[in-house]
C-alpha cells in the first residue's frame, strides 16, 4: 500500500542517481590527476630555476664562482650547490680533492617533488629540437657555474613528471638569465613561460 505524498526516493531513482555520481567523478578524476601533475612540475621547475638564480646571486655577493652540479647517480640526475675556494671556477678535480665545497651531498628532485624528476621520454624532444640530446646540457663538467660577475655556463635542464608531463630550465651563458618552458604534447613543441 503506498501512501501520496510520501517522501524519499524509491530504489531506482537511487541506483540512477549513485550512477550519475559514479559517471561524473569518472570523468572528472583524470583531469584532476592531469591538474596535479602540471601543477607538481611547474613547481618542481621553479624550483630548480630558483636554485639556479640563488647560485648566481651567490656568486655576485661574495665574489666566487658557484655552480650547480648534476650528477647521474643510481639512475638519478641529483644536484647539488659547490662553491669555488680557490679562485679557479667551480672545479670537478678539486671537488674531488675536497678544495671546492659543495653544500651538501647530490639530492633528486624527488626528495622536494614525489612526482617531478630530471628527465626526459625519448620521444620528447630538447629544447633544440633534438630527441637525442642531453637531459642535462651544461657540457662535459655537467654543472651551470655563475661567475661573480653573473655571466653563466649556458645549457639546460629538462625536468619530467610521472604523468609525462615536461618542463626545462635554460640558462643564457652572457647574461646568466635563468628562464622557464614547458613542452606542449598537442603542438610538440616548447613554449616559454
Amino acid at each position: 500500500m503506498t501512501r501520496t505524498g510520501e517522501a524519499g526516493a524509491s530504489l531506482f531513482e537511487m541506483v540512477v542517481t549513485v550512477a550519475l555520481v559514479a559517471t561524473v567523478t569518472g570523468l572528472g578524476a583524470p583531469l584532476v590527476v592531469h591538474a596535479r601533475d602540471d601543477n607538481e612540475g611547474r613547481q618542481a621547475a621553479m624550483f630548480l630555476a630558483g636554485q639556479l638564480r640563488l647560485a648566481r646571486q651567490h656568486a655576485v655577493l661574495t665574489g666566487r664562482h658557484t655552480a650547480i652540479v648534476f650528477d647521474l647517480i643510481a639512475d638519478a640526475w641529483q644536484f647539488s650547490v659547490c662553491v669555488d675556494e680557490d679562485g679557479d671556477g667551480v672545479l670537478r678535480s678539486d671537488m674531488a680533492t675536497g678544495v671546492d665545497r659543495c653544500q651538501a651531498a647530490p639530492q633528486p628532485l624527488a626528495s622536494w617533488f614525489s612526482r617531478a624528476s630530471i628527465h626526459r621520454a625519448s620521444a620528447v624532444p630538447d629544447l633544440s629540437g633534438n630527441t637525442d640530446g642531453a637531459i642535462v646540457a651544461f657540457g662535459t663538467a655537467r654543472m651551470a657555474s655563475f661567475s661573480p660577475l653573473g655571466t653563466a655556463s649556458s645549457g639546460s635542464v629538462t625536468i619530467m613528471t610521472r604523468g609525462g608531463r615536461h618542463f626545462a630550465i635554460r640558462v643564457a651563458g652572457v647574461t646568466g638569465r635563468v628562464r622557464l618552458w614547458r613542452f606542449l604534447p598537442e603542438t610538440r613543441r616548447w613554449q616559454e613561460w
